[in-house]
């Protein structure tokens, strides 16, 4: 491929993916997602290309609060980022502040995830908490996979005393992945009110997964959290 045909490309995916961050952003902030201070960064990494591209939006108080700001660094170069991590399998991530995932990273509490409309999109039933920030989030979730391979790679970390990252495959569907953990961190959190959230029954995985074709790929890994 000739250079200005991979600049076109370039461009063009670009484009694309601005546009799904833009209606992520927007479906994020209609439903009470995100936090009043519309915290929503990401990171992409492009395929078949040593880029990566950020895109930031403003916040509330400032003026020209329309747009997204995007920025093209290299992949290689940002070795601090999880998304070198392949056992995760990603391409996206998302640091965000939402408020219920928020009030777990204060409690310096792992996240159970108990609720259905989480876990069928998910083979990880956790969402750990980061408390020794003086590390990087890569080696935290690398010790991790090393130390527990019988676990299913999370798909985010809480970030204590603050708000979480999140990571997964597209930026829609990692968008999509935040709604839906936030929407389980509020249900949760309401049902501490009578009993707190319970485990599934037996089956219920099983059924879930059925519905979101990711019952196979647990009955191959045997994952058991």
């Amino acid at each position: 491929m000739s250079i200005d045909a991979k600049l076109v490309e370039i461009v063009s995916y670009i484009d694309n993916a601005k546009e799904e961050a833009i209606n992520a952003f927007r479906f994020l902030k209609e439903t009470g997602t995100l936090s009043a201070t519309y915290t929503f960064n990401i990171v992409h990494r492009i395929p078949g290309y040593d880029l990566l591209l950020s895109i930031n939006f403003p916040r509330p108080w400032e003026k020209d609060n329309g747009g997204a700001s995007i920025k093209l660094s290299s992949f290689s170069e940002r070795s601090e980022l999880v998304l070198h991590e392949a056992r995760l399998d990603a391409d996206t991530f998302v640091h965000v502040h939402t408020p219920y995932l928020a009030a777990w990273s204060l409690a310096h509490e792992d996240f159970p995830i108990r609720y259905v409309a989480a876990q069928r999109h998910l083979l990880t039933r956790v969402i750990p908490n980061h408390l020794d920030r003086t590390r990087s989030v890569i080696d935290i979730i690398s010790e991790r996979l090393d130390q527990h391979p019988d676990w299913a790679p999370p798909t985010g970390i809480l970030e204590s005393n603050g708000g979480a990252n999140i990571w997964g495959k597209g930026i829609n569907k990692t968008a999509q992945l935040i709604l839906f953990i936030e929407e389980a961190a509020r249900f949760q959190s309401l049902a501490e009110q009578i009993g707190g959230a319970k485990e599934y029954n037996p089956g219920t995985l099983d059924q879930q997964w059925q519905r979101t074709g990711l019952l196979e790929k647990a009955k191959e890994t045997g994952y058991v959290q």
